[in-house]
């Protein structure tokens, strides 16, 4: 099967010069500029590859030739052909050849077989015929292969070509929504369509024409919660191990000499000197200073290690894990939502910047959830913001499962925010108690309003810091 092995080399290399093509019309077209940038190339590099790799896995094992590719190999695995297998095999050839629409001689062969047959001109014609069914087969693979990459090869383009569209697009927003291009190619699948875009465009827009809306988003999480009425504790956890350490007291091996007043283990020039009543006296000394040389001993012995370890509080200007409380029931429709929505976006992409846990609950009457950091892309949270309930308003559902997230540990030390109109009901008793037992633990709570108005049923008991954003004056408001 040697010259289907050279045939297989030859479309790889076809397949090399279609990359370079690719490569080519990539950097012919306006969207060449991209090209030039590490993370980009870098990205397109591993995509490329990836595409070259799986398109020739699938296409040796799809090609249409399978059958007399299976035929050929049962013939080139007989030493010996008999008459009768010689005509078959001519038979399928045959077949094969008027399916590529080729000419072939086996009238001639079959001719030539009937008047002179003989063992060795059986072998000699047996091996004549399976060099050209061989040569044929892997010039029909290799022919079709490169169509197939072809068509693979523009369909691909068009994938890349899109791929960077949106990068171009969303990377006009970069300042103000605080988001860099390794954080639109780490985190996306590429699977954002032309409405994905345009629905970040919309949060980013606002984002942009809004200073002080931007300043919002800044201080949520790196407010600290008011310290002169409580203070964020440390968190000591105790974990215990056993080890193996040595000990002098275990004496199961020598391990060298010391000077001691141990008789057990005096060095036998040491007690020698007993002997001798002139020199019992340096030996009394020697005792009585614990100066006798002897032998050294010791041991392992396992003990169990208890270690504490203590988690800091965070510092101020520190952001640390959130939890996010997205409303978006009907009072929120328009405007409103738009706004929260874009504060979200602007939260999350600094959290998957700097690698920090996120969870965004988005609610109404029922709620669905997002954890950022845990295999979530950049498509997933376009994908999860363009959601909404336009229903009823219940925040106690989404405070419950916040304030069960602070018992897990990638939420220890995280702070929640609700984003809300507040056109609510008041929390009951239950959800205030685990409030403040979460706030002695250290856990800030903050409220931002998405309102025309001042909202006096805020509450101070829940809400360590609670901002007002007037839509209508573009301002915001600090409650006291």
């Amino acid at each position: 099967m040697s010259s289907i092995i050279v045939d297989r080399k030859k479309s790889l290399q076809a397949l090399s010069r279609l990359t370079d093509q690719l490569y080519a019309e990539l950097s012919q077209s306006s969207l060449k500029h991209w090209l030039n940038d590490q993370k980009v190339e870098k990205h397109l590099v591993h995509k490329v590859k990836e595409w070259a790799f799986q398109a020739k896995s699938n296409l040796d094992e799809q090609h249409p030739f399978l059958d007399e590719q299976q035929q050929l190999e049962y013939w080139m695995c007989i030493d010996q052909f008999d008459l009768s297998q010689l005509n078959e095999m001519i038979e399928q050839y045959h077949n094969f050849s008027q399916n590529l629409g080729r000419p072939d001689l086996t009238d001639l062969w079959r001719n030539t077989l009937q008047s002179m047959y003989s063992l060795s001109n059986a072998q000699l014609q047996a091996q004549l015929v399976l060099e050209k069914w061989q040569r044929q087969l892997t010039e029909a693979i290799a022919n079709w292969e490169f169509e197939q990459l072809s068509l693979l090869r523009d369909a691909f383009l068009d994938e890349i070509k899109d791929f960077l569209t949106t990068l171009q697009r969303m990377s006009k927003y970069q300042d103000s929504v605080g988001m860099e291009t390794g954080i639109l190619i780490d985190y996306s699948k590429g699977k954002l369509s032309s409405q994905d875009v345009e629905q970040f465009e919309q949060w980013a827009d606002y984002l942009e024409t809004d200073q002080e809306l931007k300043q919002l988003c800044y201080l949520i999480g790196s407010t600290q919660p008011d310290q002169k009425r409580r203070k964020r504790q440390n968190v000591v956890k105790k974990s215990q191990s056993e080890v193996e350490i040595e000990d002098v007291f275990a004496q199961q091996e020598l391990s060298g000499i010391k000077l001691a007043q141990e008789l057990n283990f005096a060095l036998p020039s040491e007690l020698a000197l007993l002997a001798d009543p002139d020199l019992q006296i340096l030996f009394d000394i020697k005792y009585l200073e614990s100066n006798l040389m002897s032998f050294n001993t010791q041991g392992l012995n396992t003990a169990r290690l208890i270690s504490d370890t203590t988690q800091q509080k965070k510092q101020v200007g520190q952001k640390g894990p959130m939890i996010i409380c997205l409303d978006t029931s009907g009072s929120m429709n328009g405007q409103p939502e738009l706004i929260a929505k874009a504060i979200c976006l602007y939260l999350s992409i600094q959290a998957l910047k700097t690698k920090r846990m996120m969870c965004i609950i988005n609610f109404s009457t029922n709620l669905t959830t997002l954890d950022l950091q845990k295999n979530t892309s950049f498509d997933d949270l376009i994908h999860f913001l363009s959601q909404s309930f336009h229903g009823g308003t219940d925040i106690v559902p989404a405070l419950t499962h916040s304030l069960s997230l602070l018992e897990t540990l990638d939420f220890h030390q995280a702070d929640i925010v609700v984003i809300s109109d507040f056109i609510m009901g008041n929390l009951n008793s239950d959800i205030m108690q685990n409030i403040q037992e979460k706030k002695q633990k250290g856990h800030g709570f903050y409220a931002v309003a998405i309102a025309n108005l001042r909202l006096d049923h805020l509450d101070e008991n829940v809400f360590d810091h609670q901002w007002v954003y007037q839509s209508k004056m573009r301002k915001v408001i600090q409650l006291k």
